[in-house]
């Protein structure tokens, strides 16, 4: 297979680049070699291009290539960058600003408010998506705050902080998360910093560095949400009511093991 057979050209035309003795000439077989090629063909990178000409027993390098197309205006489609040059170097040098692992899956607390966790799950109504925040106390398991909305983003996780700040003293807390966006936005961290807050936050793609709270979420589902027959959706309303019942049910009467078979409220009140 060659040039020829593939343009329909005379072997004869396409033998003239041996007969070449000068740079301008090499550089006019080289640009009707270009043009003899498939459409698709001219349309890919110089790369390919010389690759393909190899396949047919022409040598070409693909830098000469390259200039002789920009030369005549011969370029190749090319797809437009998402995000700007650098984007993605930008964004691993500024994950070194990401919080370290500082519970590093120590999940035990000596007292209320030592170590905290929380994290966010969504929830089917019929209206879209219910998004549900927590925040988990590692002493004694309660869920001691939580929000609810429509829509995953920093204000919800502000929320749950904010409700927390005016029931405890947070200053020297330490506080885990996953590395959701919500816990990375810049309000949320200002007001970790504002508390006193010692910000801690799980590797990337290791779950099980939040384990607590990824349990409890689907305690939370199989004992309410997937209980509902025929998977009936429920309204956002309805189901944020069934979820603060199930959650005061959790904290004051669901016994654990962990906690010598007692509820998380009333462990806490028997060590106080």
């Amino acid at each position: 297979m060659n040039l020829s057979k593939i343009s329909g050209i005379a072997r004869s035309v396409c033998y003239y680049r041996n007969k070449a003795t000068n740079t301008k000439e090499i550089e006019e077989i080289v640009l009707a070699d270009i043009k003899l090629l498939p459409k698709e063909t001219q349309n890919s990178g110089s790369k390919v291009m010389s690759k393909f000409f190899k396949s047919l027993g022409i040598i070409h390098n693909h830098k000469k290539l390259s200039r002789i197309r920009k030369a005549n205006g011969i370029s190749s489609k090319i797809r437009r960058h998402k995000y700007p040059k650098d984007y993605y170097k930008t964004l691993k040098e500024n994950r070194e600003n990401i919080p370290q692992n500082i519970l590093n899956r120590n999940f035990n607390a000596s007292k209320p408010m030592e170590k905290i966790v929380a994290d966010m799950t969504y929830i089917r109504v019929m209206e879209g998506w219910l998004y549900l925040n927590s925040i988990f106390d590692l002493h004694n398991d309660e869920i001691v705050s939580r929000s609810f909305s429509m829509n995953i983003n920093e204000e919800l996780a502000i929320d749950s902080l904010n409700k927390l700040s005016t029931k405890y003293c947070l200053k020297g807390t330490l506080f885990h998360t996953d590395q959701g966006s919500p816990y990375l936005g810049k309000k949320y961290r200002k007001l970790l910093k504002d508390l006193g807050i010692v910000q801690s936050m799980s590797r990337r793609g290791n779950c099980w560095d939040n384990a607590c709270m990824e349990n409890f979420f689907g305690t939370l589902k199989c004992e309410t949400i997937y209980l509902e027959k025929d998977n009936k959706l429920l309204p956002a309303a309805k189901m944020i009511k069934k979820i603060d019942d199930y959650i005061d049910y959790y904290n004051n009467v669901r016994i654990k093991k962990k906690l010598g078979w007692i509820s998380p409220v009333k462990f806490r009140e028997s060590a106080s």
